[in-house]
């Protein structure tokens, strides 16, 4: 199990040297500067030239931005079934918002089997579709040691299983809309049934 999520860790730390850039990301933004009887354009591409696909409400709050553009003047948000671009002009960053450690809440799902995992300060549940859900404790989480804050690792104990977790800040999809995540996850449960391997994506909107 150990050498096992070494090379996972390895993997991922790969991975993520492409992705420099998304240390920053994702965040949660709130609306701002539009008037109270308009609306923000959610566009299909990184001009205002191209189609609007969704719009956000002049008063919306805890909008995920997963990446921005090259020149920073576009962000990438995602919606029920799709994703899109919207301007950053008419965004304000949340404070409080450290990279260096993993954002909670922190929602996480994944399919075949369809599972869900809900990451808390204090606790963590875990559920696979049809039955009940499973209450965890996180007991400890870290970073790679000398690098960016782009993956962790958590590891959670239940009462009779644990859950060991690899998170990455990583362009990740469903495999079933056009939804675009901002966070990976590689999961493995270990218990009296053995260990079960999950993988999917996380927001934390």
């Amino acid at each position: 199990m150990l050498k096992y999520l070494l090379v996972l860790a390895i993997s991922v730390l790969n991975t993520n040297s492409a992705f420099a850039g998304w240390v920053d990301y994702p965040a949660l933004y709130d609306v701002t500067g539009v008037a109270s009887d308009d609306v923000l354009n959610v566009r299909e591409g990184q001009s205002a030239s191209t189609p609007i696909i969704n719009t956000l409400a002049p008063n919306q709050r805890n909008i995920e931005i997963v990446n921005v553009s090259d020149d920073g003047r576009w962000g990438l948000v995602s919606f029920p079934g799709g994703s899109g671009w919207v301007s950053m002009r008419y965004l304000a960053r949340q404070p409080d918002q450290n990279p260096q450690y993993l954002p909670k809440p922190l929602n996480c799902s994944g399919n075949e089997p369809f599972w869900g995992l809900s990451i808390g300060n204090q606790t963590a549940l875990f559920e696979i579709a049809g039955n009940p859900a499973l209450t965890f404790t996180p007991i400890w989480e870290d970073i790679p040691i000398g690098m960016q804050a782009v993956s962790y690792a958590i590891k959670m104990q239940g009462n009779n299983e644990d859950i060991t977790a690899i998170i990455s800040r990583n362009r990740c999809s469903d495999g079933m809309s056009e939804s675009v995540y901002g966070f990976a996850i590689d999961l493995i449960i270990s218990g009296q049934s053995g260990n079960q391997y999950y993988t999917g994506c996380c927001s934390i909107n």
